[in-house]
This record gives C-alpha cells, structure tokens and sequence, in this order.
C-alpha cells in the first residue's frame, strides 16, 4: 500500500518512514506542500499523512485538494499545533483522522493499520459495485452498421433527459437498448423501472403507475407506491406504449409536461426527477388518426425515436448472436458451419433475436457433438421464390403434385442422396422417407 508522508522536520520523516517500511507498506516522503501537490497531480496514493504547517503550501490544502479532485486517499493529519478546534475541523473536512505531536510510535502505526484495512474495505467495496454494474450492463451483440448506427444515437441522447421512443418490431430487442440507453446515462446509479403497458388490467394503471392511498378504492388496504415514483431519479421504461388506456394517457402527459405525481386518493401532488423512455412495435401515427392515442402524448414521446432494426436487416450480426446463444447456455463446444450459418441467414426471422435464441437453443438441445442440429429448422428465405413464377394457373392448382415433383426433382439433383436432399429442402431426413412413400418416389 501507497503512502506519501509530508513532513518538513526531517529527522522525525526519516523515523516515521523506517517504522512504516518496517510494517511492509511503500513510503514516498516530501518535505513542501507545494511539491506534495504537484506529485499528486501526476500519482495516486492509498494514504497521505502530512504535517498542517509546511513550507508552500499547508496540510489543510493537500487535504482540500484531495477531496476536491476525489482521489479517494485516506489523510492522517499530524502537527504539533494542533488543538481540539482543528481537530474538530480536520475531521469535518474529510480528514480519517488528526494525531497532535509528540505522540508515541505504536499510536501512529495503530492508526496507519487501521487506515490501511478500511482503505482495504473501502477498495473491494468499489470493486464490487464495478462487478456488480458490468453484470448488469445490456449485452448488446453484433457489429452491423445499423446496429452500430442505433448505438450512436443511444450515445447522442443518454446525457440529455429528453425522452425516447424506441421502434420495432417484437423481439427486436428494444427492452435491452433501453437498459443500454439507462446504463450509459448520469443516472446509471438510480432505478431502471419497466412498466408492460400490455399486461396491466387497465383500471389497475393509474394505481400502478402513481400509486395509491390507503383506502382510495376497495382493497387498497395500504398506501402504495407508484412505478414512477420508484424510478424517482432513475428512469421509467414503458414497453409497449401503444397499449396505454386512453384515460390515463392524459395523466402521463400531465407528468410529463408538469414533473409532478397525484397518487389515487391522494390530496397533494409532489415533484419527481424521472426520465421516460418508451417502446412500441405499433405505428403510433396510425393509432393517432384512429383516435386511440392522443395526438399530444404521441408528441411529447416521439421527441427522440430510434428504430431498431430487425433481425433480417442487420443478418451480418447472426454469426455473432448465435454463437453468443450457445456460450450462454452452455454449448460453447458447438461450431456453425457455413452451411448452418447460410440456412440462419435465409430466414425471415419474423421472431427477429428472439425468435434466433429460441431456435439456437432448440437445435443445441437435440445437437450430439459439436455440430448444430439443423434437422428440425423449416426456415428460409428467398430460395422459393428464386425458383418459382409465382403466377398461379386460372383453372386449379394441385398441390399434391406439385409437391411430388419439388421432391422429386431435388432428389434428382443430388443422385437421390436423401440426407443432401432433405438438407436442401429444410426438413427432416424421417419426413422426407415419408413423402418418398406417399408418393411412391423409389
């Protein structure tokens, strides 16, 4: 451990610097506040004792400037003039503690030990809350330009307080940049509180959103409170927005214009710090001119929208997103082909990721090995239209026939091998044998 000692009496630096040394801890000693200053500004000390009269700059300074600059440094004050009125102040100033000279060797070295072990706590505390937010942040995967693009805007908005709108459709994913949005902003430290506009009943949202008093309706038994209130500071996500009862889309434009929050049964209305961020698969516009979502509201959300693209426009990202799925839950063993990679990346995906998670996880389930099971999957994209006039005929269409004769001629093309054949034709190997004997194909 670190300790930079400020002492101008250079006989008792010296005995203080071999009594520390000799309990293991690193000592660097100046003998001027102005220079101790200077060195601060360039390193990083776990401790500072120092001396309150020094040549160039006093010990209240260096204490100043380690709490002004946070340097997170424990400071000892040591001097002989010390008297119970700057001890008082030293203390209050942010100093661990003041020890008046002439003071017997095992004090100071008892005091230095006992800063060493709560610097000690205070670190693994501060290492702690790090682990603990990295493992919260949004783990947002892919490297596509329309990914990369949202991520700037995200960037753009976080440390204003404007709210966002995020667009797309359902299972994009708009939750998790919302968390990103929240994770990058200056209110990371406070709540992220979701609210699923689709899943509340919806004379139960004034009181979810604002809460209640006791006794404002039958079975309110107790005060509670509301979900804006418990992001006061923080931010408030509301998923699905489209969903919002009319009737209470008046009072979240209220909040929103005004800052304030009236709980059900309540008489008083107070002041609450929130941002809102929200999300809609829907086309508010539409919903707008349908009458179902005020023009206003629509207004004062969609200051920042953000579309996050589907799966299907950012398909570059798929080689990422699924191996990430297989680490997750734990099929890191498993290697994507070019063959399974191309059949993920011919596929709609009207899911968009989380339709790609589910199916990444099924496959390893029924996967032996490191290869991925592709047997099941039935998606694709483009390969039917590539190869077909869809102009159908004015009479009838039999159907029946038409599938005996796809089958029929992609058995032809890969010499009636039936695993290459199913492969091409994305079904199972069992259900192919099946077609083959329906329709008599030997």
């Amino acid at each position: 451990m670190k300790i930079l000692l400020v002492e101008d009496n250079e006989t008792l630096a010296t005995l203080i610097k071999i009594m520390l040394e000799d309990e293991g801890f690193e000592i660097e000693h100046l003998n001027r506040g102005d220079k101790a200053l200077e060195l601060l500004k360039k390193e990083s000390f776990d401790i500072i004792i120092t001396d309150i009269k020094l040549p160039g700059s006093s010990g209240h300074d260096i204490l100043d400037f380690s709490i002004k600059n946070q340097l997170g440094s424990i400071v000892i004050i040591i001097t002989a003039y010390g008297n119970i009125a700057d001890a008082v102040n030293a203390i209050k100033s942010g100093a661990y503690d003041y020890i008046p000279k002439p003071f017997e060797n095992e004090v100071l070295v008892n005091t230095v030990k006992k800063a060493a072990k709560f610097k000690t706590i205070e670190n693994e505390n501060i290492q702690l809350k790090d682990f603990v937010k990295s493992s919260l942040k949004p783990n947002i995967i892919g490297s596509s330009v329309k990914l990369k693009s949202v991520m700037e805007l995200i960037e753009k908005v976080a440390q204003t307080d404007a709210p966002v709108l995020f667009l797309g459709e359902s299972g994009t994913g708009k939750e998790l940049f919302a968390k990103q949005l929240h994770f990058i902003s200056n209110r990371s430290s406070k709540p992220f509180v979701t609210v699923n506009c689709a899943a509340i009943p919806e004379n139960l949202f004034e009181s979810e959103l604002f809460g209640h008093k006791k006794g404002a309706f039958t079975g309110a038994d107790k005060d509670k409170t509301g979900k804006i209130k418990s992001a006061n500071k923080g931010t408030l996500f509301l998923d699905e927005i489209g969903e919002l009862p009319f009737e209470t889309q008046a009072k979240l434009l209220r909040f929103l214009q005004e800052g304030e929050i009236q709980p059900v049964g309540g008489n008083f209305a107070e002041k609450v710090d929130v941002r809102i961020v929200a999300a809609t698969n829907k086309d508010l516009k539409t919903l707008v001119e349908q009458g179902k979502f005020r023009e206003d509201l629509y207004y004062r959300l969609n200051i920042f929208p953000i579309n996050i693209p589907s799966l299907r426009e950012r398909s570059e990202d798929i080689h990422e997103l699924a191996a990430y799925f297989l680490q997750k839950y734990g099929y890191k063993h498993i290697k994507l082909d070019d063959k399974t990679l191309d059949k993920l990346k011919n596929y709609d995906w009207p899911g968009n990721v989380r339709e790609l998670e589910n199916t990444i996880y099924r496959m390893a389930i029924l996967s032996k090995g490191e290869k991925l099971n592709t047997d099941f999957f039935m998606g694709s994209r483009g390969n039917v239209k590539s190869c077909l006039l869809l102009e159908l005929p004015e009479d009838n269409f039999d159907i029946i026939d038409f599938e005996k004769n796809i089958i029929l001629k992609a058995l032809e093309k890969f010499n009636w091998n039936k695993k290459k054949t199913a492969e091409y034709l994305c079904i199972p190997r069992h259900v192919l044998l099946y077609r083959m004997e329906k329709y008599k194909l030997h």
